[in-house]
């Protein structure tokens, strides 16, 4: 496979995959899966903490024990896939070699693991349902906790269809995961709590900034914005809804103190959860 060749494109209404050796798999399907994938997910999400989430009723003891394990199990999960990541562009110079960084697709052991990394953000939606079975509305929960919950799948499945984002993905929001979910099961220091917020700003922008810079820089998706415009154009429908919400929270808890912090994960997941009172933790 020549090193700018796309070996994934996730595009309506096709799948085609070509998966390197060790595995040796080639995809091409044109299919209504992308879009039950991506649609299908949302509104999945929308329906279990609607409908599903609410009616189960846990012991404060059931729930304790299901965080630990769903915080833990996050937090061990997201520094592998950090490491994995930082292991295989350390080993093959592309954190300086920003050419291969934008235009190489990542081996084939190494998109298995990126296609779990979407596929876990399935996983992440314990993250409302703990929310709701300790007492929480939706409204409480806030827009951008469900918001990002409810893209975060149709987001990722994008993003691989282009090298640097894939990448990206992996490697910071697996570095702010390990973080947050470190948190969020065991705490950290008040201090990290600014620094985990102000990483996923930092993540969502560069992502973003790479996902153009791509077809500029790579002859393989030249032509990509052109041939998948809707595709194209999925990061900039998402992300500066969670980038908006993120930074103003940022401004609001750790700037100007407008805020108080009182409820825990009031800003959703991917944000550093507020300090802790007696009554909701």
């Amino acid at each position: 496979m020549a090193t700018d060749s796309p070996q994934w494109l996730f595009t309506f209404p096709s799948l085609k995959a070509d998966i390197p050796s060790p595995f040796d798999v080639s995809i091409d399907w044109v299919h209504p899966f992308p879009l039950i994938a991506t649609f299908g997910t949302t509104a999945l999400y929308l329906f279990l903490i609607t409908c599903a989430f609410p009616r189960f009723k846990p012991s404060k003891e059931t729930i304790a024990r299901i965080s630990v394990w769903h915080y833990g199990g996050l937090f061990v999960y997201s520094t592998v896939a950090f490491a994995a990541m930082f292991y295989y562009l350390w080993v093959n110079g592309e954190f300086t070699d920003f050419n291969a960084f934008f235009c190489r697709p990542i081996p084939g052991w190494l998109r298995l693991l990126s296609i779990s990394f979407t596929i876990s953000k399935v996983w992440e939606w314990l993250d409302t349902a703990i929310l709701i079975w300790k007492g929480q509305s939706l409204r409480k929960i806030g827009f951008l906790h469900i918001y990002h919950h409810a893209t975060t799948v149709f987001l990722f499945l994008v993003i691989m269809n282009k090298p640097p984002t894939e990448k990206s993905g992996l490697l910071m929001n697996g570095f702010v995961h390990s973080l947050m979910y470190y948190h969020f099961g065991f705490r950290l220091p008040m201090m990290f709590r600014p620094i985990i917020t102000f990483a996923q700003i930092l993540q969502l922008a560069s992502s973003t900034t790479f996902w153009d810079i791509t077809r500029q820089s790579c002859p393989a998706y030249a032509s990509f914005r052109e041939e998948h415009f809707i595709e194209f154009c999925v990061p900039y429908l998402f992300v500066p809804v969670y980038l908006i919400f993120f930074i103003r929270f940022f401004f609001e808890q750790y700037i100007t103190g407008k805020k108080k912090p009182a409820v825990v994960h009031s800003t959703g997941d991917k944000a550093a959860a507020p300090a802790v009172t007696k009554k909701t933790d």
